[in-house]
């Protein structure tokens, strides 16, 4: 079956939209791929990533690194290599971690998941990411591509 990419996000808060963004970049150089974005309650992905063997999500994320560093968080059968950390950033009652470990706790995890995280800062209304956020979304790119079988 065909890998998902999830790109995870609000283009009308500043960094937020890096998820999206990213989307858009693995939409135009592999086609291929099953592209969604989503700016909603992250528990849908539960439903999308059913019955897929390869799950990419990507998020913005704060874990303290400097902003526009990337991170790469990976579950096979549920077993993380790191927990990727809570989604503090979600403007909605579940984000992208409170869904992971809810479909975990369901059993409805895909049998590999990977989060990539890109570090941000400005979250304010407006559209457009910040510099070192938008210098990151080829990193961000990278990961995703790496994940999926072939480097950028």
């Amino acid at each position: 079956m065909t890998p998902l990419v999830v790109g995870v996000g609000n283009r009308t808060r500043r960094d937020d939209g890096v998820g999206p963004e990213v989307a858009d970049l693995v939409r135009r150089v592999r086609p291929d791929l099953d592209v969604v974005e989503l700016s909603g309650d992250a528990s849908s992905m539960l439903e999308l990533w059913s019955g897929r063997e390869l799950v990419v999500v990507v998020d913005a994320v704060r874990t303290g690194a400097p902003t526009g560093s990337c991170h790469r968080w990976v579950a096979c059968s549920g077993a993380w290599d790191a927990v990727p950390p809570p989604s503090r950033l979600s403007s909605h009652l579940v984000g992208v971690r409170e869904a992971i470990d809810l479909a975990a706790a369901l059993d409805r995890l895909p049998p590999v998941l990977v989060v990539v995280g890109v570090e941000v800062t400005d979250l304010g209304v407006g559209a457009g990411l910040s510099g070192a956020v938008a210098a990151a979304v080829d990193g961000a790119l990278d990961l995703v591509l790496e994940s999926v079988g072939e480097s950028g």
